[in-house]
């Protein structure tokens, strides 16, 4: 099994929002005030940090 890198996690995982209509990436400070880049869609949720592996 890989090793886990906080600096990977972070660059991975930090500041990115999945679209909850078309399920597009968004990086973002605020999902609260942002739309969803390709669709315009308010509701963004965070990315999931868990592995299905």
């Amino acid at each position: 099994m890989a090793q886990r890198f906080e600096e990977a996690e972070e660059r991975v995982f930090d500041n990115i929002y999945i679209c909850r209509k078309c399920n597009a990436k968004n990086k973002t400070q605020d999902p609260e005030s942002t739309s969803c880049r390709k669709c315009g869609y308010p509701d963004l949720r965070k990315k999931n940090e868990q592995f299905a592996g």
